[in-house]
């Protein structure tokens, strides 16, 4: 049976359930999702000096090549044979932003990591090491954008540290506390379909259902719709492609 949605004069965010006096009162004091953080990796981490490849000689002028090859998912520009008739092909001097294996798109191949973006943060528990701490990009930056073709708002990726690079435990960090937030009313109506908005609920109800115990279920029910409804079920992280305009911007892809 199809559920009604009601709004709340004093809710700021959409939620498909009725809301009653008194439940609308206890959510101003409702506890955040859980912290997504844990401690299995050590608190600190220090720099190993990364592989170099070795000076090349192209038209007889050497180049150094600088780019670690564990950033890379294809293979290292020193591994490359170049046959004489392909020396024409220029190999870059300027190091090329990369994404570390661990959050690269491979759309032929399963992610590195395995992840259900409507699942909890901690879930990935089992897959943590200490490469997590590694820079998300080669070169590190300070500062990412995440952008999802399904959702209109992006995703801003700052690092754990302050002054420090992005890692890539900040990447999964920033994508689901972005997701958790909730929508507000003009954000759902501004759907295009009614089709689209019965997605989105669905997926709402199929996210709180698979909370296990009862009082958490019925806590994250009150909490509304959430960004990653908006996935409309598509919320299997398959990694970072790019970069897109610029070297700080990505786009996630999910299915």
């Amino acid at each position: 049976m199809r559920k009604n949605v009601h709004f709340s004069s004093t809710n700021i965010s959409y939620s498909p359930v009725p809301w009653s006096p008194s439940s609308t009162a206890s959510t101003s004091s409702l506890p955040p999702s859980p912290d997504p953080l844990l401690s299995l990796l050590p608190d600190e981490s220090t720099p190993k000096d990364e592989p170099r490849l070795s000076v090349q000689e192209v038209h007889g002028k050497p180049v150094s090549l600088s780019i670690p090859i564990i950033y890379s998912p294809w293979p290292a520009p020193s591994l490359l044979r170049i046959s004489p008739r392909q020396q024409h092909l220029a190999i870059p001097t300027s190091p090329i932003t990369q994404i570390h294996l661990l959050l690269s798109f491979m759309p032929f191949t399963p992610p590195n990591v395995h992840y259900d973006l409507a699942h909890p943060l901690h879930t990935i528990n089992p897959q943590l090491t200490p490469s997590f701490l590694d820079p998300a990009t080669f070169p590190p930056l300070p500062a990412l954008s995440v952008l999802c073709r399904h959702i209109n708002w992006p995703i801003l990726v700052s690092p754990s540290r302050p002054g420090g690079f992005v890692s890539v435990l900040d990447v999964f960090t920033s994508v689901y506390a972005s997701l958790r937030l909730a929508v507000r009313r003009a954000e759902y109506d501004a759907l295009p379909s009614g089709d689209a908005r019965h997605s989105v609920d669905n997926a709402y109800f199929a996210r709180c259902r698979a909370v296990a115990d009862e009082n958490e279920r019925q806590i994250e029910t009150l909490k509304g719709v959430k960004r990653v409804d908006f996935l409309m079920g598509r919320t299997q992280f398959l990694g970072l492609s790019g970069p897109l305009e610029a070297a700080h911007t990505w786009e996630l892809n999910v299915s």
